[in-house]
């Protein structure tokens, strides 16, 4: 008996090696061919997800923040015609607990402008919220907020100034 359960935890301890050679030889084969590298092939829940993994912030805050998913606030308070974007992931802290909102989308061609105009209204909102309601810093969060652009995606990023570059390294390890 106990020599079938080693032969059973050898088996797995195989195939667990077996399954992180495979997922390195593609990463690897991806950062070789970078110009066989399509955003159709990009999760964007994943790379957010990675982002919200590497914040220090207030446990309440994370435990406050939940997906946007809802059409009436993604054009009311973040101002986004939905038209012109593909795909995205939006992410919002309640308020009360602090901000780290995250926000990153795929736009069609020609739409990058206007969204990023949407996210920086948002900021704004964001910003003269906090203005008389400062809880875990969140006003100089939202200030220090950044939108910007990289390759077909919208990006803002209002978390704490600490981890602005660490989210940035995330979401260029995820691009070509």
């Amino acid at each position: 008996m106990k020599i079938k359960k080693l032969i059973l935890a050898a088996l797995a301890v195989l195939i667990c090696l077996s399954l992180c050679a495979c997922k390195n030889n593609e990463e690897e084969y991806w950062e070789e061919n970078p110009e066989e590298f399509s955003y159709d092939m990009l999760d964007l829940s994943i790379v957010v997800d990675e982002i919200y993994k590497t914040l220090e912030i207030s446990e309440l805050t994370l435990k406050s923040v939940e997906k946007v998913t809802d059409k009436l606030v993604l054009t009311e308070q973040y101002y986004l015609d939905l038209k012109g974007v593909i795909s995205y992931d939006i992410r919002s802290a309640e308020g009360k607990y602090g901000v780290a909102d995250v926000a990153v989308i795929r736009v069609k061609e020609g739409y990058a402008d206007s969204v990023l105009e949407s996210l920086d209204k948002r900021k704004d909102d964001r910003t003269n919220e906090f203005l008389n309601y400062d809880v875990y810093d969140s006003y100089a969060i939202a200030m220090g907020a950044e939108v910007y652009e990289a390759g077909e995606l919208v990006i803002m990023l209002m978390i704490p100034e600490d981890n602005i570059s660490s989210a940035k390294e995330i979401i260029d390890y995820y691009l070509p």
